[in-house]
């Protein structure tokens, strides 16, 4: 089968997006393929692969037209076969409507939003806008890739009238694997970790991953004897006045790790407040390495943590229920048989769900049929 060029295009640099891309790109240079990745700088290079400075940062809107030209060039002097966007920033400044003057419309674009932008935004006048903005942009793009069915849904719902093509998440089995209790035992202190019971939260300190519902209600009310950690970049005062009296005592907010290991070998569980996801790649990592996961009910979650003819590996609630999420993580640490089956049953899922090798084989299986898509396309015009 021929090689292909690919250009990826993420205006992140660090978290599940970035894990997603490193096996992404791992598995596309193993295939021959030749593989381009336009991003900010502070994202960790990948072996293989050729990077190139994106002057993109999403807080600064004004820093769109130095991306546009960025992206313009990287089109011109790669001259890809596919471009796989990630994202709504790149979705945006890779789909607009003068893409034709400012880009290439020759290029097959591959869209993988990584969780609807429109959830974002609480005003429904500005929800309503992007809705109908992803709605529109799908005459720009070829094919839809999702971690999970429930995102391709909900962007179906909105609108979205694409081939949607759903790949899994992708998480190396091998460096994520579950340590023996002494093991665990090690890490916490060498971590500083000294009571009896360690949660973990996973994610960006934003409105996204809703630590800022979940740190009062552990002010409220938590179970004794235990740290919950935040790990993640991000600012730290508001939550910080949101727990007054556990702040730095059972809340530790530890700021970003680029090996998240550690702490999820420290941890007895993960706990995922988040408000949306486009199912997050922490899942996969938490229950490869044998940990619970307890979640709301993000895109997938009950799929891939309760579903199918696997045992539970911990338990799904409501969107906004910190108080059912903390209670389920309670059940977690005070049942040890619980804990311990669902320990297991999260490595069996993990081993079935999360090849690399399979997650690739369906993404590259989206890139022909863009290039087949847009072939078509360009031929009916």
């Amino acid at each position: 089968m021929d090689r292909l060029r690919i250009l990826h295009v993420s205006e992140v640099h660090w978290g599940g997006v970035v894990t997603l891309l490193e096996h992404f790109t791992a598995e596309q240079v193993r295939a021959g393929h030749r593989v381009h990745v336009l991003a900010p700088t502070g994202m960790r290079t990948f072996s293989g692969v050729e990077h190139r400075t994106w002057r993109i940062d999403r807080g600064r809107p004004w820093t769109a037209a130095s991306a546009l030209r960025d992206l313009r060039r990287a089109l011109r002097e790669v001259r890809p076969d596919v471009v796989h966007l990630h994202s709504f920033v790149a979705g945006l400044l890779g789909r607009l409507p003068l893409r034709k003057a400012l880009l290439d419309a020759r290029v097959p674009i591959v869209y993988q939003p990584h969780s609807w932008s429109f959830d974002l935004f609480t005003r429904p006048s500005v929800r309503n806008a992007v809705r109908r903005w992803e709605a529109r942009a799908s005459s720009a793009t070829d094919v839809l890739v999702a971690n999970c069915d429930d995102e391709v849904a909900e962007g179906q719902a909105a609108g979205v009238d694409l081939p949607g093509r759903v790949l899994g998440v992708a998480v190396d089995i091998g460096r994520f694997r579950p340590v023996d209790p002494t093991g665990r035992e090690a890490f916490r202190a060498e971590l500083g970790l000294d009571t009896k019971h360690v949660l973990l939260c996973i994610g960006r300190l934003t409105h996204q991953k809703a630590q800022d519902l979940l740190v009062p209600a552990w002010e409220r009310s938590r179970p004794s004897d235990t740290t919950l950690v935040l790990l993640g970049p991000g600012d730290t005062d508001d939550l910080q006045r949101l727990a007054p009296s556990q702040w730095g005592n059972s809340v530790v907010a530890v700021g970003e790790h680029a090996d998240v290991r550690p702490w999820l070998w420290a941890s007895d569980a993960m706990v995922l407040s988040s408000r949306y996801e486009g199912f997050p790649v922490a899942i996969a990592e938490a229950m490869a390495c044998g940990r619970p996961v307890i979640a709301t009910a993000i895109n997938g979650a009950s799929d891939t943590i309760l579903g199918g003819p696997f045992q539970p590996a911990g338990a799904v609630v409501e969107l906004g229920d910190m108080a059912g999420l903390i209670e389920q993580a309670t059940r977690r640490i005070d049942d040890a048989d619980l804990w311990a089956a669902e320990c297991a049953a999260g490595r069996q899922r993990a081993e079935q769900l999360f090849s690399p090798g399979q997650v690739a084989e369906r993404l590259e299986a989206a890139y022909r049929e863009a290039i087949d898509v847009h072939r078509e396309g360009t031929r009916s015009r």
